[in-house]
């Protein structure tokens, strides 16, 4: 999830492919329950006690407190479960899980939640307030490097830490095991500042609880400073969870075939209703033209396509198509502000025609002449079939406090020729440019985005020249973390759905694009700071909305589009509410059934 689009200080979810999944509303419907189906016989449902998914991505980690993308959130929601979860199509609303009920001091420091009684972990093992309390702490002692364990330690301990690990070393553990504590029936969290949207981070993958005594006996963390500091950090795929697993949830692990697919079976004994299926398996089938045939034979139950493909799948008999509703996931170009010196990206690192100087973005005007230059209109169009959205900043619909009247840049090639003949005072125009603009091998819609930019920089002015550059996602990771790429293409997916989990990584002097970007603006960090410590709604409209005129001013990346994307089911499935939130199917599966 998240973070970076291949997933979240990387995972595979943040590379923007635009494979994504989204909908409930348009496309085609399924018949209603009461049709008379042609020659007044219901049709065949194959497999009917197994779903079956068809999928691109396999599972990185079965480790709720180590998996960061969504790929493995859809396996760990079946298996294990949060203490609360987002209500149906809600990202804002929250139903019970394994809390029956909570409280929120007034000055939102301080939150209380009631265990429930009465359920009992796969193996029989009984649920316990410790054993909640002992998850979140355990999370926070592994804080796997490129997990998704920031988002306890950032409202718990404060802005800016985002770690168990500091200068002099790691944070003392009674610290840690000061923050969550055990009072009866109840677990309660000792925040540091009030936090918004710490609910919608306890009803995700990385708020599933384990079972204490089952993670002890099979190699974790067993509550000392010695087995803190030997299992801080875990090397890739070193979690001693990473395979195994042992939760609540309605469905247990049967088998993981990296690679190739992973089942689920049916918890016979668990707390709520009973499943409607005996078994889900996910394939990983990375072959479009594969994933499309076996959900017209009916041998898979749902598959992801991307949504520039999703006209193939309407009018199919037996496929319903669920479309265009937002996804929570963005894209941008991004402004080095400071390249580093040792980029091979710069030519000859002058403002001569033939390279940029390492400072050339800084020149604002530079910054705003290329943003009138894109023509959004013609990408969503040849990029997304029409499936996507232009968006003012990087709050995007389906996030609290959004506003759809917010400014927003449109192609203008005279306001671009106005701005770029301003810039580095006057003399840009005269001796021109040349530039490498990146993206990730495999992103269609980067490719076609940086073409539509570099055409209209060249009709401006045939001496603005760039160059597009096309990179592996291991590679453009460490040359944008490097700060060695004057313009770059990424996109990112929610952790959660609140602004600060967009605006702190696309503005903050700290975040992770802005941060790489060398963007600081002290008042942008003030005004950051005080959204997020703010439990008044109506502070927070005012300045979320005061963030967003600061994006637009200053434009430290352009913001091209948010993906509006399909979700595609066999015509027997039934239940399906979307919530953006959830980008892959395995997240659906307990509310779904098969049935005419």
């Amino acid at each position: 999830m998240r973070r970076i689009v291949v997933a979240s200080v990387l995972v595979a979810t943040m590379l923007i492919t635009f494979v994504s999944f989204s909908a409930c509303n348009g496309g085609t419907t399924p018949p209603d329950n009461g049709d008379t189906p042609i020659n007044d016989e219901t049709p065949e449902i194959k497999n009917p006690d197994t779903f079956i998914i068809a999928d691109i991505s396999d599972v990185v980690s079965l480790d709720p407190a180590y998996a960061y993308d969504v790929a493995s959130a859809g396996q760990i929601q079946n298996i294990y479960e949060p203490l609360i979860r987002f209500d149906g199509a809600s990202t804002t609303d929250f139903a019970p899980s394994l809390a029956t009920e909570w409280i929120i001091s007034e000055d939102g420091k301080t939150y209380r939640f009631k265990i429930r009684e009465g359920v009992t972990f796969h193996n029989g093992n009984p649920l316990t307030p410790e054993d909640v309390e002992y998850s979140f702490e355990r999370g926070m002692v592994q804080d796997y490097g490129l997990g998704p364990q920031w988002m306890f330690f950032e409202p718990l301990f404060g802005s800016g830490t985002q770690t168990s690990r500091t200068d002099d070393g790691l944070l003392p553990l009674d610290e840690i095991k000061s923050k969550v504590e055990v009072d009866g029936q109840w677990v309660q969290f000792n925040l540091a500042t009030a936090y918004e949207p710490f609910l919608q981070i306890l009803a995700s993958s990385w708020g599933s609880i384990v079972d204490m005594d089952w993670c002890i006996a099979n190699g974790d963390w067993n509550g000392t400073q010695e087995s803190y500091e030997v299992l801080n950090d875990p090397p890739p795929d070193g979690s001693p969870l990473h395979s195994i697993t042992n939760g609540t949830g309605p469905f247990m692990l049967e088998h993981w075939e990296p690679g190739i697919e992973i089942s689920l079976i049916r918890n016979d004994n668990y707390w709520g209703e009973p499943a409607n299926f005996e078994r889900v398996i996910t394939k990983v089938v990375p072959e479009l033209s594969l994933r499309k045939l076996i959900l017209e034979q009916g041998d898979a139950d749902a598959v992801a396509i991307p949504s520039a493909v999703v006209e193939e799948y309407k009018g199919i008999e037996g496929i319903v198509v669920h479309e265009d509703l937002p996804q929570l996931i963005s894209q941008a170009f991004f402004f080095q502000f400071v390249i580093n010196p040792t980029s091979n990206f710069v030519g000859s690192g002058q403002l001569d025609g033939h390279g940029i100087p390492l400072n050339f973005f800084s020149d604002k005007d530079v910054r705003k002449g290329f943003a009138y230059a894109f023509d959004w209109e013609t990408y969503i169009t040849d990029a997304l079939q029409g499936h996507g959205q232009q968006m003012a900043s990087p709050i995007i619909e389906g996030i609290a406090y959004y506003n759809p009247d917010w400014p927003m840049y449109s192609l203008d090639l005279a306001k671009a020729e106005e701005y770029l003949r301003t810039a580095w005072n006057g003399q840009l125009w005269d001796t021109g440019f040349e530039l490498n603009l990146v993206y990730s091998s495999g992103d269609l819609g980067g490719k076609i985005a940086a073409e539509i930019l570099q055409n209209n920089l060249f009709v401006i002015n045939p001496e603005f020249k760039i160059k597009i550059q096309i990179m592996n996602w291991p590679t453009l990771l460490t040359e944008m973390v490097a700060g060695r790429l004057p313009m770059f293409i990424n996109g990112w997916a929610a952790d959660y759905p609140d602004p600060h989990n967009f605006i702190f990584p696309f503005m903050h002097s700290k975040g992770v694009f802005s941060g790489w970007q060398k963007y600081n603006n002290p008042e942008v960090d003030a005004l950051i700071a005080q959204a997020i410590d703010s439990n008044n709604p109506a502070e927070r409209q005012l300045l979320y909305d005061q963030l967003v005129e600061r994006y637009y001013e200053d434009i430290p990346s352009i913001m091209i589009v948010q993906n509006l994307a399909p979700f595609v089911f066999r015509d027997w499935v039934q239940g399906f509410v979307y919530n953006p939130i959830r980008p892959v199917y395995a997240m659906y599966v307990y509310q779904l059934s098969k049935e005419y």
